[in-house]
């Protein structure tokens, strides 16, 4: 999995570099290699993609916006993997930082190619100073959508409290796909949290992250990979790809723990890893969770509580 920020100061207010974001069917105009992007309703979109000479199409979805601070979305469906953020900085008021965050999973000699010698780099810079031009050239945007989208699973920015409740303890005979599910979940509220905290809060939200983060890990290497390698189509591909990803997050992750939560670029790296975690739970809940489903409820039911007993033993 590749990312990169790219941030670009912009001469006009953050309102109206807020709402040429909106517009995804504008990109082409100033993003190097999208081709077309059709809005399919306020949250979804389809997009056409050629990089290299590689042509790609693939759906994407909004997964945060809250009007002047932040655009989330991530690929769907389709033959890309690909989620990113652009976040809103007012400077003065007709100043404006706007910091793009991408993360996608190259595919292909070509494109693992160009990620090596930092031709994905090269592309959002690109991309970013011809949205300088663009819309400084204009003055104004083409259009705007206002509206407020939540991250799923989690409260709007003010209303998260300053300490997250544990996830609930699991009775019964729990079945491994909804315990993941919920600890998918948890995981996504805990990063909303650490994203509106701040000092020992901040801190201390983003330990809790971190020890929960490798715990679920533990618990998916150890139980759940292994049975993906046997019973699924491609088992051992998939399970492969998805320790792949882990193993990457973990370097991310002990980056941002060498940051610290002061550090100036910890918010902006910690936004990128964010975006890695969710398209690997995606992938995770397209690719894993479909044949775990499948298999006889009692075998789910063991795997679930042999997933719990290893999350307990690293506790």
């Amino acid at each position: 999995m590749n990312d990169v920020t790219e941030s670009v100061d912009v001469n006009v207010p953050i309102s109206t570099a807020y709402n040429q974001w909106t517009q995804f069917e504008s990109f082409p105009q100033f993003m190097g290699g999208v081709e077309s992007i059709s809005q399919t309703d306020d949250r979804h979109s389809h997009w056409v993609t050629k990089v290299g000479g590689v042509r790609r199409e693939f759906d994407a979805e909004i997964t945060e916006q809250h009007p002047d601070e932040r655009i989330a979305w991530k690929s769907t469906g389709g033959d890309a993997s690909h989620a990113g953020v652009v976040t809103f900085h007012r400077l003065g008021d007709h100043d404006t930082r706007v910091t793009v965050q991408l993360v996608w999973q190259p595919e292909g000699l070509v494109e693992k190619a160009g990620s090596l010698i930092g031709m994905d780099s090269h592309q959002v810079k690109a991309d970013a100073a011809r949205f300088k031009a663009f819309i400084e050239r204009r003055g104004t945007e083409t259009g705007q959508w206002r509206g407020d989208q939540p991250a799923p699973g989690t409260q709007a920015a003010s209303e998260v409290p300053a300490s997250p409740e544990p996830l609930p303890a699991t009775s019964g005979r729990a079945d491994i796909v909804d315990v993941l599910l919920a600890e998918h979940e948890h995981i996504i509220e805990m990063f909303a949290r650490v994203r509106a905290a701040s000092g020992d809060a901040k801190k201390q939200l983003f330990g809790g992250l971190t020890e929960l983060l490798h715990t679920h890990e533990t618990g998916e290497q150890q139980i759940v990979h292994p049975v993906t390698r046997v019973n699924a189509d491609e088992g051992r591909q998939i399970a492969g790809d998805r320790v792949e990803e882990e193993n990457n997050a973990d370097q991310a992750l002990a980056e941002l723990e060498a940051l610290g939560t002061g550090h100036p670029q910890f918010d902006a790296k910690f936004e990128a890893f964010h975006l890695a975690v969710l398209t690997h739970a995606t992938h995770e809940e397209q690719e894993e969770f479909p044949s775990l489903r499948q298999l006889p409820a009692q075998s789910r039911q063991a795997m679930a509580e042999d997933f719990l007993s290893v999350q307990g033993a690293r506790n």
